[in-house]
């Protein structure tokens, strides 16, 4: 009777191939073979994973001689047909171990299959034998061996191009290989080496493990084995480094809900032959699948209070996202109303790739880049019909005509100055600098020529926003007025058209969002408040629907006349070419985007405006964004290919719920930047909204949670930032500088990892609104401040001061400045002074907006806390004698450098936490008077009050 062998005794045995180690495997095999009462063949012979793969698979692929004939030892004094069938055992994919050798050049390893009987002409499922494998992956001593022991060789086809002397036993792998000859190839990519003299190291290392009888072996603390050190693979035509099939971290490391399909996929196995050889350069994954360790005093989630019966559970998000048991696959929605069924694609949620279309392409498709593909240059009639609409707002909207003379001076009919060469310089400005901020409209499938004329309006006005927020010569003043004039009358167009309506068109979730971006960030009062009126009215729109199902044939009826697309539309039955293609993927993955990026900006802004955040985590049931080398791609065909290595790496999106809930728990989320900052957002949303329903729970008069359950959540919720921080920190070394004036990297609406994160810190414990009604607001939220909200602010901000998060918050707020101050800027060695004496921080070389709301939002954080606490009496601002001759900047950032240092805010340092305020006050004026945004005014004007408050001793 065949041997009943568990999942995690398959799992073991398959790792124990896969990384060598004999001995263990030795271990195993007897004591599965002692209980099941069969001999170690047949536990081999049923140990195969979901993939079908065996051990033998992951010995040869991976090259380890001894513990391939190890296994084949097993064989001795069997039945000659049971070791035959074992050793040309095929995978799902038609794949025998002699392939995955042959592919990895593992010659010795090739040699004793051989020698045991291996079958050299047995093909896959794509048709190639072991032999072409090798031809494949340039593996020439192992193709010279096959043709050189071949009993009947087969008639070998030669190459003749120069001095190329390759050799193949099929005419169309000749046929393809000569197309590497010609200019108009372009080199797919190959797997590099996994396994690295660091790995082996640390598997000599490892500890064994203690066995009792045949009980499973405890991976749980084994060092993660992982293939590349980056995941995210950008290519380079130069490595020689050597394939071999991908080492996985070992499946007791990861949730059983989670593990991937196989342990081990080949590239084989993965629609086709390897591609050329690679080199790999960082992206934004880590550097390796490191285990972080887990954060100090996790909170368990019993403590959170919340019913663990298992029917609730699967239904409570806040109970299944609490719990580090379950997966997303354990969340169930039926008890959900229908409205709140979330933002969750009934298709499309994973991208289809079409291979068997793109496989085939001529060579001529193959390098076609977007510049050759679409028109990216706007023409003089594109011209003309945004000038058209430019006349229209303005006569909507006269107030702004003495703002801009020059731009609306008219010549022969024509306005001059906004020519083909500015309205460029817009574009290209809203590409460089704002689209980083918001990856939402992808720029080598968009055609400013054809694309809808409201959405390259909103582009063309957050250029020229960009450019004159970056001005500095005073040339480009008028831009602002510009692109205030478009905005105000751009958003009724756009809300009145066809394509407005539920489901909504792509274009207009785009031009709404980078709509909202703008009103909220580069213009005045009055627009701030209007994105804040319809930034619900947004998110309805996204949610009537659901923006990724679009017009399905089974729920939209279908409109033969719409005229209004310029998509290739396909031959219903053909596969689409790869242009059609590419263009299908960019707009599900933008649409995906759009859900992300509002998301982020929901909270982010809730957070640093004091507005309500609409949007919650379990609504986004999609997928994080893809990598961004395959956004950035220029051709289909660079697309295809660098999805290909991430399949063969098993790389996979990863669901934006399942990174949160890992997030939550401490685990590492390996996923790419803009994944990262999503991440952060979620748990930045998720603790928002745990902090706001107490609050209406108290309005309502019902109990809610404890004072302990409210410490436990959030104690937990700051270990998940630290966590997060960290493993941000390991995985972007060297990849991202956060410092203001860098180009931008498209990482979401906040350039700076720091900064969100301390922002996050900040927003949880500090009511941005209590702390501008305290320092004398007159108008906030739309409405005045009446002499009672002060009052009730000034106990409330009593109150808060006490509170030890307070100063947890407070302390973060130090740290924010600190990054952004004086971080860039650290001190020489053996210097007592900063290396400038004044403030290196300017907004005109800032690419983020956020930055100069949330600087003066830890200020008024710092200010609000030591006015609250009060000054001791009889203490003022004294000056050291050693700050007698430094300059504000100076004594500015030894105070930041001083107390950011802290690990937390002990009593002695709160009560000199007014000595060097001043002067931070001071600096934050002065950074404010590149302003031109009427919050920043408005944030500048107030500081200066908060000054003069703490200078004339106000408490």
């Amino acid at each position: 009777m065949a041997p009943t062998l568990s999942d995690d005794e398959i799992d073991d045995l398959i790792y124990l191939a896969r990384v060598g180690d004999n001995d263990d495997m030795k271990e195993s095999l007897v004591a599965l073979a002692e209980r099941e009462k069969v001999s170690p063949a047949e536990i081999l012979i049923a140990a195969r994973d979901e993939g079908k793969s065996t051990a033998l698979h992951m010995a040869t692929g991976n090259g380890h001689l001894e513990t391939v004939r190890q296994l084949l030892q097993c064989f001795d004094g069997r039945p000659k047909e049971e070791k035959q069938a074992f050793i040309d055992e095929a995978n799902e994919h038609g794949n025998t171990g002699l392939h995955w050798a042959a592919l990895g050049g593992h010659l010795e390893t090739v040699k004793l299959l051989m020698d045991n009987g291996a079958s050299p002409a047995l093909a896959n499922e794509r048709n190639y034998v072991p032999l072409d494998l090798a031809n494949f992956n340039d593996k020439r001593d192992v193709a010279e061996y096959f043709l050189e022991s071949a009993d009947n060789p087969k008639e070998i086809f030669e190459c003749d191009i120069g001095d190329c002397d390759q050799k193949f036993v099929r005419l169309d792998l000749l046929a393809r290989h000569k197309k590497r000859h010609t200019a108009s190839y372009t080199p797919r990519n190959r797997i590099p080496s996994f396994d690295t003299a660091r790995d082996r190291a640390v598997l000599s290392n490892r500890a064994k493990t203690h066995r009792n009888g045949a009980k499973r072996h405890s991976f749980s603390h084994r060092p993660v084995t992982t293939g590349p050190h980056d995941a995210a693979i950008l290519l380079t035509p130069e490595s020689n480094i050597e394939p071999t099939p991908m080492s996985l971290p070992h499946p007791h490391m990861m949730s059983r809900h989670n593990r991937p399909q196989s342990a081990w996929k080949s590239p084989v196995d993965q629609r086709g032959p390897p591609p050329p050889l690679i080199t790999h350069r960082q992206s934004f994954y880590g550097p390796e699948s490191s285990s972080l360790t887990e954060p100090a005093a996790m909170v368990a989630f019993q403590n959170v209070d919340y019913s663990t019966d298992d029917q609730l559970a699967q239904s409570n998000f806040a109970a299944w996202l609490f719990d580090p048991q379950t997966s997303y696959n354990d969340f169930s929605v039926t008890s959900l109303p229908f409205l709140e069924g979330g933002l969750e694609s009934a298709f499309n949620n994973n991208i289809h790739y079409d291979y068997e279309s793109l496989t085939s392409l001529s060579p001529m498709d193959h390098t076609t880049c977007h510049g050759d593909i679409l028109d990216d240059w706007i023409t003089e009639p594109r011209r003309q019909d945004l000038l058209c609409w430019f006349h229209t707002f303005r006569k909507k909207q006269p107030r702004y005509e003495g703002l801009m003379p020059n731009l609306v001076q008219e010549s022969g009919g024509d306005l001059p100055a906004l020519n083909l060469d500015m309205i460029r310089n817009c574009l290209k400005e809203f590409w460089d600098t704002v689209s980083p901020r918001l990856p939402i409209v992808h720029q080598h499938t968009f055609s400013p020529n054809r694309c809808p004329i409201f959405l390259l309006l909103v582009m063309i006005s957050l250029g020229a926003a960009s450019l004159k927020g970056r001005d500095t010569s005073g040339q480009l003043r008028e831009y602002s007025a510009f692109a205030d004039v478009i905005i105000s009358g751009v958003r009724w167009e756009i809300l009145t058209s066809d394509d407005s309506a539920p489901p909504t068109e792509l274009w207009v979730a785009q031009a709404l969002l980078l709509l909202e971006f703008y009103e909220k960030l580069y213009t005045t009062r009055r627009l701030h408040e209007r994105a804040h009126i319809y930034h619900a009215a947004f998110l309805t729109l996204l949610r009537r629907g659901s923006p990724l199902i679009g017009r399905t044939g089974s729920e939209t009826p279908g409109e033969p006349e719409d005229a209004r697309s310029d998509r290739p539309t396909p031959t219903p039955g053909l596969a689409l070419d790869s242009k059609t293609w590419w263009i299908r993927w960019a707009e599900t993955e933008s649409m995906h985007r759009v859900v992300f990026a509002a998301f982020m900006l929901d909270i982010i802004h809730a957070a640093m405006f004091g507005h309500m955040a609409d949007m919650a985590a379990h609504e986004i049931r999609l997928p994080l964004p893809c990598d961004d080398n395959l956004w950035t791609a220029c051709s289909p065909d660079v697309v295809r290919q660098l999805d290909a290595n991430f399949r063969m790496y098993g790389v996979k999106q990863v669901s934006f719920l399942d990174g949160l809930k890992s997030a939550i728990h401490g685990k590492e989320v390996q996923t790419h930047s803009f994944g990262r900052m999503i991440i952060i957002s979620g748990l930045l949303s998720v603790g928002w909204h745990l902090s706001h329903r107490e609050t209406h729970l108290k309005w309502l008069d019902i109990r809610g949670p404890s004072a302990e359950t409210h410490d436990n959540w959030r104690k937990m919720l700051r270990n998940a930032f630290g966590s997060w921080k960290k493993s941000f920190d390991i995985a972007m070394a060297d990849s991202v500088n956060d410092a203001p004036g860098h180009r931008p990297i498209p990482n979401g609406p906040i350039n700076s990892a720091g900064l969100l994160f301390h922002l996050a810190h900040i927003s949880l414990h500090v009511d941005i609104i209590d702390c501008q009604v305290y320092a004398g607001a007159r108008r906030l939220l739309g409405r005045k401040v009446s002499t009672r909200d002060y009052t009730n602010a000034v106990k409330r901000m009593g109150v808060w001061a006490k509170k030890p998060s307070t100063r947890h918050a407070v302390l973060h707020a130090f740290k924010l400045l600190h990054l952004v101050l004086v971080h860039p800027h650290p001190r020489r060695r053996n210097s007592s002074r900063p290396d400038s004496p004044a403030v290196q921080y300017s907004i005109r070389a800032e690419t983020d907006p956020h930055r100069p709301w949330i600087m003066y939002h830890s200020v008024l954080a710092v200010w609000a806390f030591v006015q609250a606490v009060g000054r001791p009496a009889g203490k003022g601002f004294p000056l050291r004698a050693s700050q007698i001759t430094q300059s504000t900047y100076a004594r500015m950032a030894e105070y930041l450098s001083g107390v950011a240092a802290l690990q937390e805010l002990d009593e002695t340092t709160v009560a000199n936490l007014h000595e060097g305020l001043p002067e931070l006050l001071e600096t934050m004026e002065g950074i404010l008077e590149e302003a031109d945004t009427e919050l920043l005014v408005e944030a500048r004007d107030r500081l200066g009050v908060c000054r003069d408050m703490l200078l004339g001793g106000s408490s």
